[in-house]
């Protein structure tokens, strides 16, 4: 979503996640919050213009990094899910979002991930480096693998009422898997 204006959010949006205990952040981070605790899909947002080349899903290899947004740098064995460009990793998938990529006031573009993480990978990946968060606690319960299209459906329409911008056509790797 290319366009967008980062900064504080309605406060009606700051009003809904100060009443469940979070601390509005931007309006880019509060949207991603409010859909995780509202429909419990929990969602990402990537500075689009921080990210070096192509995205993509895949393991760790040992011996890489991640400088996460909780301000803790994790050194990562094999095995980890991470959501990496051309430089290496930039979010742990289903767990924690890293600095090289994290929105700020400056962002004007955004890449917005809806995906859906294994469970028990996830679990793991937080148990090893010890990370609490609502991202993890909601995807390595499961969350519903249908719903990812359409929650990205929503929260891009979310930002481009609340943040303007224009939106690419959506990028989708992977099916539903039928169980």
């Amino acid at each position: 979503i290319r366009g967008v204006r980062n900064g504080d959010s309605p406060q009606w949006l700051k009003d809904r996640l100060s009443a469940i205990g979070l601390r509005p952040i931007s309006v880019l981070v509060d949207i991603t919050n409010y859909f995780a605790f509202d429909l419990a899909r929990p969602l990402h947002v990537f500075d689009a213009d921080r990210v070096r080349g192509d995205i993509r899903a895949r393991l760790s290899r040992a011996g890489e990094s991640l400088d996460a947004l909780n301000g803790k740098t994790y050194g990562l064995d094999e095995g980890v899910t991470v959501i990496a460009d051309e430089s290496g990793p930039l979010a742990l998938g289903g767990v924690i979002g890293g600095t090289e990529s994290g929105c700020t006031e400056a962002t004007t573009a955004v890449f917005l991930e809806a995906a859906l993480f294994d469970p028990i990978r996830t679990a793991a990946t937080g148990r090893r480096l010890e990370i609490l968060s609502d991202a993890r606690f909601r995807f390595e319960r499961a969350v519903d693998p249908a719903f990812a299209v359409a929650s990205m459906e929503l929260a891009t329409r979310m930002i481009l009422d609340l943040c303007g911008g224009e939106a690419s056509e959506p990028v989708i790797a992977g099916t539903v898997p039928v169980w």
